[in-house]
């Protein structure tokens, strides 16, 4: 039944041509390997990227700032839901109508996938490989396709929201990737997401993003931003020790108390400055340190 469902949503990932077997693209002819999970990447494809470039993007200004915000509310969503969703993805989420269909860009052990079916929602897991699942999220059934996210094997305007947590920074080419994304979104549909920017170097990662570079990527590809901002309680100075080594990650509390000192800095500076709420922490002063950036966007109708 999966696979019937599959069928009706994959393409080719070399000449996007609709797919009648996900063995064989019947259009331009070659083949695929008979897998599980299914596996299509692209043999032939050769994808040339291509923007827009206005003089006001040059340097930030109202455009941006206007999407640099916290939404009504955010931060990690706590044990009852999956560990990496945020709050405002979740209010996203919910938003959505009954039988929508959610595509999950590097999904490792496919985690979401029941807490997206007892939404009402169709949920498609997709990763590049099954080899750094961890046991323990192995009993969530994995990917269900395996694929080069810059060359996603699915029809245009198949998906309502198109969601992918850590995973931009491992792209070798993510203003591709932001390009397949809105492809396969249907108007209006969302695209949701966080990447590192003070994290370590790890897994190979190419693009770790500031504000701005989240900004930029999402409106190279049509995007509109509705919200762009820290992640909350996930500072720089955690993550490096957190994601140093072995020895480096049982004391991330230096991290935690060094991002105390920051912040009450910040807040004796506000004071001399006089600045009537001198006790919040800006989101530029959060953003500064930020361990990742999250974002909402949307497809324009």
């Amino acid at each position: 039944m999966m696979e019937s469902m599959l069928l009706n949503l994959l393409a080719c990932p070399d000449c996007r041509s609709p797919l009648t077997s996900i063995l064989r693209c019947h259009s331009c002819g070659i083949s695929f390997e008979q897998a599980t999970p299914i596996s299509l990447f692209p043999q032939k494809a050769n994808r040339t990227v291509s923007f827009q470039f206005t003089p006001n993007r040059s340097v930030s200004g109202d455009h941006f700032l206007k999407v640099f915000k916290y939404p009504s509310r955010c931060g990690a969503a706590g044990a009852e839901s999956p560990y990496h969703l945020d709050l405002a993805h979740i209010d996203i989420i919910d938003q959505l109508p009954s039988g929508a269909r959610i595509l999950e860009i590097g999904c490792g052990g496919g985690q979401m996938r029941q807490w997206i079916r007892d939404k009402g929602y169709e949920y498609i897991g997709t990763d590049i490989s099954t080899s750094r699942v961890q046991d323990s999220l192995k009993i969530h059934g994995g990917p269900d396709v395996l694929c080069d996210a810059h060359f996603l094997p699915f029809r245009d305007g198949v998906f309502d929201l198109v969601y992918s947590s850590a995973v931009t920074e491992h792209l070798a080419c993510p203003y591709l990737v932001a390009q397949e994304v809105v492809r396969v979104l249907n108007p209006g549909g969302y695209y949701l997401g966080n990447v590192s920017f003070l994290e370590p170097w790890h897994d190979n990662s190419y693009f770790h993003m500031t504000p701005l570079g989240v900004w930029e990527n999402l409106t190279q590809a049509g995007f509109e931003s509705r919200n762009i901002w820290p992640g909350r309680d996930y500072t720089g100075f955690r993550a490096v020790l957190a994601m140093g080594n072995k020895a480096t990650k049982f004391i991330t509390f230096v991290g935690d108390g060094v991002h105390m000192l920051y912040r009450n800095a910040n807040k004796l500076r506000n004071l001399a400055r006089q600045r009537p709420r001198w006790s919040t922490e800006t989101i530029t002063d959060s953003a500064r340190v930020a361990g990742a950036i999250d974002w909402i966007a949307q497809k324009p109708i």
